[in-house]
Parts: C-alpha cells; sequence; structure tokens
C-alpha cells in the first residue's frame, strides 16, 4: 500500500472538510429524528412502538349516544327524506282494520251479550267503517290524531237458559288526539313519548227472544218452594188451631202470605233475579194471587181431612192439580215480565299515555310499533291499544304498513256494559309532506 503524505497545508483543508461534512449530516439527524414530547422511548431493539388506541368505557359510549341523539342530535330523522328535520311536516294514512271482537256488552236490566266473531264474520256483518290517522310535526314536537267509526249487527249468546238468542246493532266511533316529543331522534330511528286523550262513543241495539222452556224449568223449581212453604205454613196453622175448618185455615193462611214473603220462600234463582226487579218480581206474585188461593184451599183441606183421619186421595189430585196450574201461570208471567228489548247509547273520554317508535332497517324498509294505557277509572276502567307494522317507502312521499293491532276497553257505568277485546290485522296507505 502506497501511503500519501499530506503536507501542512493540505491537512488543513482535510479536516475543514470532515467538519463540514459531520455538520451536514448531524443537522439531517436531528431534522428527522421525531420530538421526544410527541413520540414513546426506543426499545432496545431500535424498533418504534406504535401509539395504543384511546380506550372508551361504556359509560362514554352511553354519554356520546346521549349526546348525539336525545340532547343534540345531530343527524335528526328525516320525515321526508331531504326535507329540513326541524322544520313541519305532515303525515295523512287512511287505513283498513280487519278486526276480530271478543266480549260482553250489555245495556239496562237485559242480560250481558256475549259475543265471539272473528275478523271474516266482522266484515260479513259489517255495514260500514271509515278508518284514518295523522300526524302534524315541527322539529321534536308533533301532533297525533287517530280514529275510526263502525256500524255492524249480528247476533250472540246471552248465555244461562232464559233466552234462546239475542241479536246486537252496534255503532262504535273513536277519536284520539295526544302530543307527542321525541326522546331520541335519529336518522335510523326515533322514539316518541306522548299523552293526550281518546273519545269513545258506543250505540247499541239489542233484542232478545225468551225460551219458555228454560223459564219453565227454572219457575218450576220456584213453585215447589212455593208449595213447600204453604204447606208447611198451613200445617203449623192447624197445630195452633186445632178443629179449625179448612175454609178458615186457608183464609189465615192468605192473610200471613204476603207478596215480600212468597219471594222469600221462592228463593228466587239469580238469573230471573238479575233480569226483574225485585217490584216486577212481586207484583208477578200478586197477580198470580188467584193461583196462590187455589193451591191454599186444596192444601188447607188436605191437612184438615188428614187430622181428621179421613180419606184425601181426592183432595191431593186437587191440590196437585192447584200447584200444575200455579206452575203455568209463574211461568206465563215470568215470560211476560223478561226484558227483550234494549237500545241507548254512551260517550265517555279516556286519558291516554303511550310510546311510539321506529327502526329504519334500509332506506326503503322500516319497523315501528306503538302502546298505550289509559281510562285508570276516569272514563273507561281500564283501556289499552297495541300495534305492529313492517313499512315500505314506496317513493319519498308515498309509504304503506301492513302490521297488527289489539285494543282492549273496559266500561261499565250508567247501566251500559261494554268489556270488549278488538284485534286483527291492518293496512294502509299513506302519504307524508
Amino acid at each position: 500500500m502506497k501511503i500519501v503524505q499530506l503536507n501542512t497545508s493540505d491537512r488543513k483543508g482535510a479536516r475543514l472538510l470532515v467538519a463540514i461534512i459531520a455538520t451536514t449530516l448531524s443537522g439531517s439527524l436531528l431534522a428527522a429524528a421525531p420530538s421526544a414530547s410527541l413520540e414513546p422511548a426506543t426499545e432496545a431493539t431500535g424498533t418504534n412502538v406504535a401509539p395504543s388506541p384511546p380506550k372508551h368505557t361504556f359509560f362514554e359510549s352511553v354519554e356520546t349516544f346521549k349526546e348525539n341523539t336525545i340532547t343534540h342530535p345531530i343527524a335528526p330523522f328525516e320525515l321526508v327524506p331531504g326535507k329540513d328535520p326541524n322544520g313541519w311536516s305532515f303525515v295523512i294514512e287512511p287505513y283498513v282494520w280487519a278486526m276480530g271482537i271478543e266480549g260482553k256488552t250489555g245495556i239496562g236490566s237485559l242480560p250481558a251479550l256475549s259475543v265471539n266473531q272473528d275478523a271474516i264474520n266482522v266484515i260479513r256483518h259489517l255495514d260500514w267503517a271509515i278508518f284514518a290517522k295523522g300526524e302534524i310535526r315541527k322539529g321534536r314536537w308533533g301532533v297525533l290524531a287517530d280514529g275510526y267509526y263502525a256500524a255492524l249487527s249480528g247476533s250472540g249468546d246471552l248465555g244461562g237458559v232464559l233466552y234462546k238468542s239475542g241479536s246486537l246493532q252496534m255503532q262504535q266511533g273513536l277519536a284520539s288526539l295526544a302530543l307527542a316529543y321525541r326522546i331520541i331522534d335519529d336518522r335510523r330511528g326515533f322514539l316518541d313519548v306522548y299523552a293526550g286523550a281518546r273519545y269513545n262513543y258506543l250505540g247499541v241495539q239489542i233484542d232478545t227472544t225468551v225460551d219458555p222452556a228454560g223459564v219453565y224449568s227454572f219457575t218450576e223449581g220456584m213453585t215447589s218452594r212455593l208449595t213447600q212453604g204453604i204447606d208447611t205454613k198451613v200445617s203449623n196453622l192447624l197445630a195452633a188451631n186445632p178443629g179449625i175448618v179448612a175454609a178458615d185455615l186457608a183464609q189465615l193462611t192468605k192473610d200471613v202470605l204476603t207478596a215480600k214473603t212468597l219471594e222469600k220462600i221462592a228463593n228466587t234463582p239469580d238469573p230471573i233475579r238479575e233480569a226483574l226487579k225485585a217490584s216486577e218480581l212481586r207484583h208477578i206474585l200478586n197477580s198470580s194471587r188467584g193461583a196462590f188461593a187455589d193451591y191454599i184451599s186444596a192444601a188447607a183441606a188436605v191437612r184438615v181431612a188428614a187430622a181428621k183421619g179421613q180419606d184425601t186421595t181426592a183432595l191431593q189430585t186437587t191440590a196437585n192439580s192447584a200447584k200444575q196450574k200455579l206452575d203455568s201461570q209463574l211461568s206465563k208471567d215470568i215470560q211476560n215480565a223478561l226484558p227483550t228489548h234494549g237500545a241507548g247509547s254512551q260517550w265517555w273520554i279516556d286519558p291516554i299515555v303511550g310510546l311510539r317508535g321506529q327502526i329504519n332497517i334500509t332506506r326503503w324498509l322500516f319497523l315501528a310499533a306503538q302502546g298505550d294505557v289509559g281510562g285508570f277509572g276516569a272514563g273507561s276502567q281500564i283501556t289499552w291499544n297495541t300495534q305492529a307494522t313492517v313499512g315500505v317507502n314506496f317513493t319519498r312521499n308515498i309509504f304503506g304498513e301492513l302490521g297488527y293491532r289489539y285494543m282492549y276497553v273496559d266500561y261499565n257505568k250508567n247501566n251500559f256494559l261494554y268489556q270488549m277485546n278488538s284485534f286483527g290485522l291492518f293496512s294502509s296507505i299513506g302519504v307524508k309532506f
């Protein structure tokens, strides 16, 4: 190897060149090096560690959801796509409800008419009906309306054996109005809470047919209890007045057997007692005084003859004939007194509170649900309404829904009974703008 010798001036030049190169390199490295305050420390291997992603707790996620969808929605639900969700919006939605009905209705002293008709039978007996609902909304506030009016006729079972059958003509109207507030507001769906009132109207006409055989089965038992009571009274009076003649014994028995006493002895069955007022039943017993008098006379003659040791065969035959006459008379009088017609109307208002919501599955498909409860004794004892639907947005402004609805009303005031379940599929075509 050849060694090159540098003179003094050359050595100075070389040292200057090295200094310039070292300065340039150190400046470049310092410029490329990350700041210690911004980058993590270098591992022993000399490689940088990737920064850790920020961690979010469950409560932070809930707080974010609350802030973005409840407190200050960043993407509110658009009723009409592309329209300002904070502006005025309107919905008109006529619908058809194929409802079945099951329950009881009654008026006045008529027994309650049990009704159990599926949707097909209701439609078959439906005279006419109209159904519609709507909505007015501005921002998070809205007004909801829903109502229908229907007239139908049909038949039902009155239960028991006093009546053969009953026919029903009914007109029913309903109108709901509620103020709604949107508590969850997001482009993917919403949840509203609402409160308002529901107006109910019911007009009923019931006509029934009495079953003579059924009435006779009840009055036969009443007659047996009455004749047994009369026999006991005659025997007691005879024991207290030995030697009394049959005519005087019969008259004494008639004097103590008032209509009120006879009613107590008869132990009137509940179906008759529910259908007839106490005053009407006493009137029937009074109107049958002739038949009662004939039986009392025959029973007194039998008891007096038996006390004297005489043959009572013929007298007992007369007593049995008088009992049959009394039985027929009571049956006829009760048949004529039983109510067979009732008509009237009633209206009332129920307070209601509820929730409703919607979830958008896609831009054109959505699911919706609604439910409310009300009455609380102010009108109905209790009432509730629920429904669930599948909806399709056909265009920006036209949509359709198919769902199932269930409603229950329990009203029993002012001699008016309406305890009814209404249920079935419904469909609608609506316009929103």
